[in-house]
């Protein structure tokens, strides 16, 4: 089988495509087929050495992907799992330095496993479970979103964006979606969001400044004057000024990405006359509690099936093709999920 491996920690250059044996389950193990793999920021970002846990030599890349069960493992009975069926694997449950995604086989642990939703085809089924358990977690567990709630969904194009409108929309919420590309304005209108503020980033000075009261200006006017109940971060840096500003009294503000990596410029007198909450978040949060974890994968997988969630896929790329797929992802102008899949 063929395997995208990182040769060097913190160096991306050096993943190579490698030829490996293929594993063999142990008890209480299920070996998968792969059939599609999602690309993250987050893969990136571990490559790098720049994500919350670092790699090391030799590490197996990929933090999620689908398939079709093609062995089991001792111990395993026919309820539980059985060959044929089609799965995920559950985000941040496996070693990533031994166990990544970007494979033609893997091994994992049957308790790993998620069913496919019913009527998701096995390209996208390994596109879905990073976004959408981020986006329900985020903002529905951790973020307390409710019905009639706003809430403001920033870098709102990326694979978790675009699953943060969805899920906003499942709960009936007003969505603003932001943006730092004017042109992507009308694919976030299409995809679900009911307003666009093309926020430009890694500004500074006056330009932030202007960037920062147009933002307060845009959301102010579409809340009536209220403000956003609930904002869903993906960028934090000095923009968060403006974030505060435009949110609510007793508002939310749940950060969950770094992609501008310059402090924050928050004041806390109003954080006090607002009476603000201000907190981050991590998928693992979710994933660690079993309660939690199994009422989002049934929630999401319930979403799917009901048609109300589905899979917004920018390209599909051959797993010998990862260097066209990663060069997308670094360049960002993609709106969805970039997905691999083995050579055929």
């Amino acid at each position: 089988m063929r395997a995208l491996i990182l040769e060097m920690p913190d160096n991306p250059d050096s993943i190579q495509l490698q030829q490996q044996v293929i594993p063999e389950p142990e008890a209480n193990q299920v070996r998968i087929r792969f059939t599609s793999m999602g690309l993250n920021r987050a893969d990136l970002l571990y490559c790098q050495g720049r994500y919350f846990f670092k790699p090391i030599a030799g590490s197996r890349l990929g933090f999620e992907g689908a398939g079709i069960i093609d062995k089991l493992g001792t111990g395993l009975t026919h309820t539980t799992f059985k060959e044929g069926d089609r799965v995920a694997v559950l985000p941040m449950s496996f070693n990533l330095q031994t166990q990544g995604c970007f494979t033609e086989y893997g091994v994992y642990e049957a308790e790993s496993l998620i069913p496919s939703p019913e009527g998701l085809d096995d390209t996208a089924s390994g596109s879905i479970w990073m976004a959408f358990l981020t986006a329900w977690g985020g903002m529905k567990a951790c973020g307390g979103l409710t019905k009639g709630e706003t809430v403001v969904i920033t870098a709102a194009s990326s694979s978790v964006g675009i699953a943060c409108i969805q899920v906003a929309n499942m709960y009936g919420t007003r969505i603003i979606a932001t943006t730092s590309d004017e042109s992507k304005r009308q694919a976030l209108l299409d995809q679900g969001a009911h307003h666009v503020i093309v926020v430009p980033s890694n500004v500074s000075g006056e330009t932030l400044e202007q960037a920062n009261q147009h933002y307060v200006d845009e959301v102010r006017e579409f809340t009536a004057g209220k403000g956003s109940d609930l904002v869903f971060d993906a960028v934090a840096g000095p923009g968060s000024y403006a974030l505060v500003k435009a949110s609510s009294t007793g508002g939310r503000i749940v950060f969950q990405g770094m992609l501008d990596r310059r402090p924050m410029n928050i004041h806390a007198g109003v954080l006090m006359k607002r009476r603000l909450t201000l907190r981050g978040y991590t998928l693992d949060e979710t994933l660690e509690n079993p309660e939690l974890r199994q009422q989002a994968i049934e929630e999401i997988s319930r979403g799917f099936i009901k048609k109300q969630l589905k899979p917004v896929i920018a390209q599909i790329h051959a797993l010998s093709s990862y260097p066209h797929a990663f060069t997308q992802l670094k360049q960002n102008r993609h709106i969805g999920k970039i997905v691999l899949v083995p050579d055929t």
